[in-house]
């Protein structure tokens, strides 16, 4: 008499059974039989991956994920071989000849997304998208394209808390912001390489990110290495704030406190990275410490509230934010 097998189950046994195996070995049952593949591709049992984070190369490409309850994050590696492709998932590696490692790699990404129903804690791009080689933007844009069409290609939006895209256009942030859960989503950043930042002074357009309920929705923005051109105004809606701007004044900064210590407002901390600091004279008295770092006291109306604005000269960064009355040195003079 023959066993029986995992098939001849009833089906919500089946998908109780794929689930709890988890990633990656649903991919691996996938690929047993041909029913049983069937089965996972019509019943998408959830991935229940915690983290995808995703590099961008011209050779690999790089994909690791997170687990609920592993500690340790896990790797695949899509390496481009002179007969195909060679894929490296933690310590075992697999030869697939006359396969192109681009496209391997797609595929596992969109089974991936395909199967993922819970709330991803992080998802991370990696694009190297501010390249001056012709050849390499367009590489990178038809990555950003055919991650557009998998995440486009899903019944609803895909549930990420965290979204951290680097090195990147406004076109590329177009290409996955809009296809995340507008009402999960509440960390975005983005910045880029630190030295082309700093040699470059890198800038990108908002415009269009900034017209996304997902932007509007979010509570925590961090640009670091990427200067903005939009007014301060145009970044009030967050809870704590970073970005970087090429100058910024003291009447800058009159609107940043006058947000601040407004009924509406829902902003804790507000931090600029800047190259010039101009009329600082204008927020009144200021203690200066020995570095020259200068720091305003303001009353709120909550009594044991102060608002400060700090001015860190080593880092170039004016930061924004309430302490405690009790936080305040005794020669500060605090301003109304």
């Amino acid at each position: 008499m023959s066993q029986p097998s995992l098939l001849d189950m009833p089906e919500n046994v089946m998908l109780k059974i794929t689930e709890a195996v988890g990633f990656p070995s649903i991919f691996t049952l996938r690929k047993t039989c041909h029913n049983y593949r069937n089965f996972i591709d019509d019943k998408t049992p959830n991935s229940n991956l915690t983290g995808i984070f995703i590099r961008v190369n011209t050779k690999r490409m790089y994909l690791y994920y997170e687990i609920s309850g592993e500690r340790l994050r896990q790797q695949i590696v899509y390496n481009k071989h002179p007969d195909g492709c060679v894929v490296n998932h933690n310590a075992h590696g697999m030869f697939l000849r006359n396969e192109k490692f681009l496209l391997v790699f797609l595929r596992d990404f969109e089974l991936i997304i395909k199967h993922q129903k819970s709330a991803l804690e992080q998802f991370h791009f990696h694009s190297g998208g501010m390249a001056d080689d012709e050849e390499l933007q367009q590489y990178i844009s038809s990555i950003f394209a055919k991650t557009m069409n998998i995440l486009k290609s899903r019944p609803r939006p895909l549930k990420v808390k965290e979204f951290k895209i680097d090195d990147c256009e406004q076109e590329h942030v177009m290409s996955i912001l809009p296809f995340l859960d507008a009402n999960l989503l509440k960390n975005i950043s983005m910045d880029f390489d630190y030295v082309a930042f700093v040699v470059d002074e890198t800038a990108m357009k908002l415009n269009e990110i900034m017209s996304l309920p997902q932007w509007k929705n979010a509570t925590n923005l961090d640009m670091s290495y990427l200067y903005v051109t939009e007014p301060f105004q145009a970044f009030f809606g967050f809870t704590r704030v970073v970005i970087c701007k090429q100058t910024v004044s003291g009447n800058d900064l009159l609107s940043v406190k006058e947000k601040f210590l407004s009924p509406n407002n829902q902003t804790e901390e507000f931090s600029i990275f800047y190259l010039t600091f101009v009329d600082g004279q204008i927020l009144g008295d200021s203690i200066t410490d020995n570095c020259g770092d200068q720091h305003w006291y303001y009353r709120t109306e909550k009594n044991e509230q102060i608002l400060k604005i700090s001015n860190i000269i080593w880092t170039k960064t004016v930061t924004v934010s309430f302490v405690e009355r009790s936080d305040v040195p005794e020669n500060a003079l605090v301003l109304a």
